[in-house]
């Protein structure tokens, strides 16, 4: 029984696997163990992709045989651009490297839109050629309200990328079309790579998007499989 983690800055994905299959899964790792599941003390391989080292904390100590991924130079045809390749988030080396996986010999634009917003481009020789760590949709969003007085917006979002008349969908849809115009002009720099979308707030990026991409949610979680084989 093998538990696959994805530890993010505020939530623990995870899915708990035999050789076949997922058996079950979930987005709040500490709140399913708070109810002392009975899968708990048959898991015996735990692998862990984390960009939270004090919530690695908490892992280790409830899975004490949990195995932390970290960024490589390269592994299976892909490279790293970095020049101390460990100074690279985790969640980004293993999403590029199971797109890689996937369809080798192809160049890829791959997005998380998570808390942080990530874009990294691979070319089809394997190569990251570099990318971008930007604040996500709700730390924009938090951030424009926190800092003006006169820009008031309820929490939840209209989703959209029209020009707004009123200040909630100026602001909502001003964001969205922000980051989904920054994806654009990406995708005409790069025509031919094949764009892969994951995170929390993924589908909604997908949603605003006028052309085709590819949306998976597990692709942290599916490169720790790629990692430790």
């Amino acid at each position: 029984m093998r538990l696959e983690l994805d530890v993010g800055n505020t939530r623990t994905k995870w899915r708990l696997c035999d050789d076949y299959s997922v058996l079950e899964s979930g987005l709040d790792l500490m709140g399913e163990l708070a109810m002392e599941p009975s899968w708990v003390a048959m898991v015996e391989v735990v692998w862990v992709s984390s960009v939270h080292r004090e919530l690695d904390k908490q892992v280790l100590s409830v899975f004490p045989q949990a195995q932390f991924a970290s960024s490589q130079v390269s592994h299976k045809g892909l490279s790293n651009s970095y020049q101390d390749a460990h100074k690279m988030g985790v969640d980004r080396w293993l999403v590029m490297l199971s797109v890689w996986q996937q369809e080798p010999n192809r160049a890829h634009i791959v997005i998380d839109a998570g808390t942080a917003i990530t874009l990294d481009v691979v070319d089809e020789f394997g190569r990251h050629v570099g990318g971008y760590i930007c604040p996500g949709f709700r730390m924009m969003k938090t951030s424009l309200l926190g800092g003006t007085k006169r820009v008031l917006a309820e929490d939840n979002w209209q989703l959209g990328r029209a020009l707004g008349n009123n200040t909630q969908s100026c602001v909502d849809h001003g964001i969205q079309d922000m980051v989904a115009c920054w994806l654009e002009h990406h995708r005409a720099l790069q025509p031919n790579a094949k764009i892969w979308v994951t995170g929390g707030d993924g589908e909604r990026l997908v949603s605003l998007l006028s052309s085709p991409v590819v949306y998976e949610a597990d692709l942290v979680l599916d490169g720790l499989k790629i990692y430790f084989s």
